[in-house]
């Protein structure tokens, strides 16, 4: 159930603040392609980590690397493939704020063990293609009044 008092009225677009604004959600796939090719800039991932609050260390496992390495090349665009894993996240988010009309909701729901993740929290398998999917099929049948 939606708590209509913790909704974010403004949830930015995930894919705009990763990109430092060159793409939007509804951009170009050969666009989004060429952005990860260059790779996210630190500041566009500071940016994204405090719109989520989320924990630097979760969030770099999240995105399938570590924490120091984030930390050190805080002067350098990521690479290829943490930029894509960060791409996905940023889609993933946007999925399920969209669903939730809030960060804080889905932040609550991703650190809540259900059982279509085996009594885990869905958060747990973030950092995985797999997990992603099963994440966004989950989402999807809560909107087709499933429950999960």
């Amino acid at each position: 159930m939606k708590n209509v008092n913790s909704r974010c009225e403004n949830i930015p677009d995930f894919i705009t603040v990763i990109s430092d604004g060159k793409l939007t959600a509804n951009s170009d796939p050969f666009a989004e392609i060429a952005f990860v090719e260059l790779g996210v800039t630190p500041n566009a991932l500071n940016a994204f980590v405090n719109i989520l609050g989320w924990e630097i260390r979760a969030f770099a496992e999240a995105i399938g690397t570590k924490e120091r390495k984030l930390r050190l090349n805080m002067e350098h665009r990521l690479d290829k493939q943490v930029s894509e894993n960060l791409m996905e996240i940023a889609k993933l988010c946007a999925f399920g704020t969209s669903y939730f009309d809030s960060i804080d909701i889905w932040n609550q729901w991703l650190n809540t063990p259900h059982i279509q993740f085996n009594s885990h929290k869905p958060y747990s398998v973030i950092h995985t293609i797999r997990g992603r999917e099963l994440i966004k099929s989950a989402i999807t049948k809560l909107r087709y009044g499933f429950t999960a």
